[in-house]
């Protein structure tokens, strides 16, 4: 895969994105190829973007933002012949970190470019829920519903939105799920299904971040294999600060009495009587009834 023209696709409005650092990514760039450069105007823009990149003959679309708009922009190219570049902008920048990246935005613009002339591009498996695409995870509960909390605020700052993150996670923990009783149906390919509170579906470990320490819900979920389940069956208020701890480190809360852990999936259903929200890669998707998340084999090119 050769890569002349290049599209970066820039949300101004990112947590960590500024204007000298795009200054110096954008010449380091144009020195080795063909360039072109468009900013999202508001939610949904780089999909559009995309997705004439595509019908443009664009070869490499670099994404400089964090999870969400690199969101928009997988589910424009996957299937396509146009390859993925990410470049962290964002406040956890999950993507950028699987797929062993810097974190540093200019150092990571170094390293793609690298690999870029060197035509080092490979197909990326996806996960896709109810047609979505999704690089990273998808939710359906208490991370969700925290999404739907935070996006109402949308902090601007990587400090308020981390501060504003850890009060939904809370909320949500300690008042909106601890002691509910299961309201989900959960089927993991063609076991028995099972009832659960909330649904966690990694593709990485790990499954976000929080003030750059990794939040391991799917400790065993990795880029190059299928989809990691993590579904909560019961949540005593008591066990949160235990399973919180070890989210942090041992991630032994998979092996808890109440949670059931499913590695490498090949499709998830989850089903309920009343609606429930769902996030996908950290995207609020709105309620559902029905949730069908399948893995999608090597769907997108990536250079990384």
């Amino acid at each position: 895969m050769r890569f002349h023209r290049v599209l970066l696709v820039v949300n101004p409005v990112a947590r960590t994105v500024s204007k000298p650092t795009l200054a110096v990514i954008e010449k380091a760039l144009s020195a080795d190829f063909r360039l072109e450069v468009a900013e999202t105007k508001d939610k949904g823009h780089a999909s559009e973007l995309a997705a004439q990149a595509v019908e443009d003959g664009i070869d490499l679309v670099v994404v400089f933002s964090g999870d969400g708009t690199i969101n928009e922009a997988v589910n424009a190219l996957a299937g396509t012949e146009v390859a993925l570049g990410v470049l962290p902008g964002g406040a956890t920048n999950v993507l950028v970190r699987a797929l062993g990246l810097p974190t540093d935005p200019v150092e990571c613009a170094g390293v793609l470019i690298a690999r870029a002339l060197d035509d080092a591009a490979f197909k990326l498996h996806l996960g896709r829920a109810d047609g979505r695409y999704f690089a990273v995870n998808c939710g359906a509960g208490v991370d969700a519903a925290a999404m739907r909390r935070l996006e109402r605020r949308f902090p601007k700052t990587k400090a308020g939105f981390e501060r504003a993150a850890f009060r939904a996670v809370a909320w949500e923990l300690l008042v909106g799920y601890a002691g509910r009783r299961p309201d989900l149906l959960v089927q993991v390919d063609d076991r028995e299904a099972v009832e659960a509170l909330s649904v966690m579906v990694g593709r990485t470990d790990p499954y976000t971040y929080y003030r750059e320490r990794g939040v391991r819900m799917t400790p065993d979920a990795s880029l190059d294999r299928g989809l990691d389940v993590l579904a909560v069956r019961r949540l005593a208020r008591r066990s949160v600060p235990r399973i919180a701890w070890q989210v942090f480190g041992s991630a032994r809360h998979v092996h808890g009495r109440d949670i059931d852990y499913t590695h490498d999936a090949s499709r998830v259903v989850v089903a309920a009587e009343h609606p429930f929200p769902v996030q996908v890669d950290g995207d609020a998707m709105g309620d559902h009834r029905r949730l069908e998340v399948e893995l999608a084999p090597e769907a997108l090119w990536v250079v990384a």
